[in-house]
């Protein structure tokens, strides 16, 4: 923890234009959204037609997100000498596999199915691909 202070201590120039990056990054993104919507009446797709059209389409990248996640703020580390690459294996299976299913559904998934889905993402990250040491 002491460690952890001293870095950031060190480091908060850095730590303050990365903040500023982010900023700029997602004003830009809304200035974008907000010109898209303007233009939307010239067939211009803007992200809040993709998920509310083609939500069916996305439910692999639901649960992705929710298993990536996982993996980055809820990380298992395991003291085992294992190859990670079981537990990648297992989780992009599902991933494919409801990539597979997204595609040959035509109803747009409800909002209870899409926070099931991030959550078992995010289970499944956590249980089958820990970080091994």
């Amino acid at each position: 923890m002491k460690n952890l202070k001293r870095f950031l201590k060190s480091h908060l120039s850095d730590i303050r234009i990365v903040k500023i990056i982010i900023a700029s990054l997602l004003g830009i993104m809304l200035v974008i959204d907000i010109v898209l919507v303007a233009l939307e009446k010239k067939d211009f797709p803007t992200f809040s037609y993709v998920v509310r059209d083609m939500r069916h389409n996305l439910i692999w990248f639901t649960f992705l997100y929710g298993g990536l996640v996982s993996k980055i703020f809820f990380n298992r580390k395991v003291g085992e000498k294992e190859k990670e690459v079981t537990g990648l294996m297992a989780y992009f299976s599902m991933v494919l596999l409801l990539y597979c299913l997204g595609r040959i559904i035509t109803v747009p998934p409800s909002l209870l199915l899409q926070l099931l889905l991030l959550v078992t993402g995010g289970i499944l990250a956590y249980r089958a691909w820990p970080q091994y040491k």
